[in-house]
């Protein structure tokens, strides 16, 4: 009596002694974005993302697009909540691997009638599923994988992140080269009107000479507020993209391209694709999780074995030691139903990602043809604009002002198209990056002069 007296409490302590703990975690009450650039957080270690590299970044000068990428995958608000996730799937995976526990039963019985040599029975039982021992390298194998597809798709969604910021940096020089483009014709045609405005007091200058010098003015006004306008919406996408609060004051060094994807690389990039982009290790990542379910519904096919240790007391006093096995017989069901669902699947996984492989390849080969385009196009442009006659600045004060007003038209018109067509090819040098899982390093080409 005394040792089932002391056993029972050991068993319990032991059994709690492996159980969590519960700690509150309340819900934020207001937002956590950071109230300048230097309290955006810093890589100080290599990134698991393609493209983003630990670089030392000083907040207190502009940024570049590089610096602006690492800062983004660090500080977006989605990502955070995203790579959350790796926990979740990293405890799945430590479940996945665990053993299943043995189940351990214990009875005590009281005879309804009472005699010489009757006492009261008992009975103890440990009893473990051999099917599930069977099952456990494929459990297991899916859940190592599982994580695996998991992290491969935050490194994705990160490589996402980091593109978008390349864009809206690409997006924001292109602006502010349309504005810097701009700023002699808006100067130009704002000294005209003043000088309009003056001379229709003394009456040498008609009404309409005055409402046309105006109209002319406002107009070249409304572009560059538009211009403005798409400028401001892209610094406030940015400064989101970052995890910035909407009033902070983002200083960028501007003037950075990506540098255009070489022939040799893009092969190269292409032949290592399933090996580089991390949406397509993650779609390999579930695929090899779905074998495994797959493995693990044919296993489950066999007869599902337990297996018990029992022994017990009688009523007779005479305490036994045995064992007992149980089949579960697979006659009308047997795994069938899943097993096609998982052979189904891993169909659809295996088509899925040789869908995107095929589609990678196809969009590569448009986006590379359309660099290559694109840079014929702007050494055009760029030959046309070193073609313009230059108007010598000792001479400017002697120039009709119709001749000098054609000459910085012509001049802004070449400018404003070249800018547009750059920023077209930032955006598919990006895109290329973005479907190779290239890392794309910054050119030290400059806009043209707008002086």
């Amino acid at each position: 009596m005394h040792s089932r007296a002391v056993f029972w409490p050991v068993a319990v302590v032991l059994s709690l002694s492996a159980c969590a703990t519960y700690t509150a975690l309340p819900l934020p009450r207001q937002p956590n974005l950071a109230v300048s650039a230097a309290a955006l957080t810093v890589p100080a270690s290599e990134f698991a993302t393609p493209g983003v590299q630990a670089t030392r970044i000083d907040l207190s000068k502009p940024l570049d697009a590089s610096a602006v990428a690492a800062l983004a995958v660090l500080n977006n608000p989605q990502l955070t909540a995203l790579r959350d996730q790796l926990g979740v799937a990293a405890a799945q995976s430590y479940a996945a691997g665990l053993l299943p526990w043995p189940e351990l039963t214990a009875g005590r019985g009281r005879p309804s009638s009472t005699g010489p040599g009757i006492v009261d029975p008992w009975q103890l039982a440990l009893t473990e599923d051999a099917a599930a021992l069977i099952q456990h390298h494929e459990i297991e194998r899916a859940g190592q994988a599982s994580r695996r597809r998991v992290n491969l798709s935050v490194i994705w969604d990160e490589w996402q992140v980091a593109q978008e910021a390349r864009i809206l940096f690409a997006d924001l020089e292109a602006q502010q080269s349309e504005l810097n483009a701009m700023q002699p014709l808006v100067a130009l045609y704002a000294d005209h009107a003043r000088n309009a405005r003056s001379d229709s007091n003394t009456g040498s200058v008609s009404q309409a000479s005055i409402e046309a010098a105006l109209a002319a003015y406002d107009a070249l006004l409304a572009s560059q507020n538009a211009i403005e306008i798409k400028r401001l919406k892209d610094m406030s996408d940015l400064k989101a993209l970052l995890g910035l609060a909407p009033d902070v004051s983002l200083s960028l060094a501007l003037d950075q391209h990506p540098r255009p994807v070489k022939a040799a690389d893009l092969n190269m990039a292409l032949a290592d694709l399933p090996h580089r982009r991390p949406d397509l290790m993650a779609l390999a990542a579930a695929y090899e999780t779905a074998d495994a379910q797959l493995r693990q519904a044919i296993l489950a096919q066999f007869p599902l074995i337990g297996v018990a240790l029992t022994r017990q007391r009688g009523t007779d006093g005479v305490i036994s030691t045995g064992f007992a096995l149980t089949f579960n017989l697979p006659f009308l069901n047997g795994a069938r139903g899943e097993v096609a669902v998982a052979r189904a699947k891993r169909q659809s996984l295996h088509d899925i990602y040789q869908q995107r492989l095929d589609t990678a390849v196809s969009q590569v080969d448009s986006l590379s043809q359309q660099a290559e385009s694109l840079s014929r196009m702007l050494a055009r442009l760029r030959h046309s604009l070193d073609a313009l006659p230059v108007i010598p600045a000792s001479a400017l004060q002697t120039v009709p002002f119709q001749i000098l007003a054609a000459d910085l038209q012509q001049r802004d018109s070449l400018q404003q198209e070249y800018a547009r067509l750059y920023e077209t090819l930032d955006r598919t040098t990006i895109a290329l990056g973005t479907l190779l899982g290239m890392p794309l390093t910054q050119s030290n080409q400059l806009r043209p002069d707008h002086s």
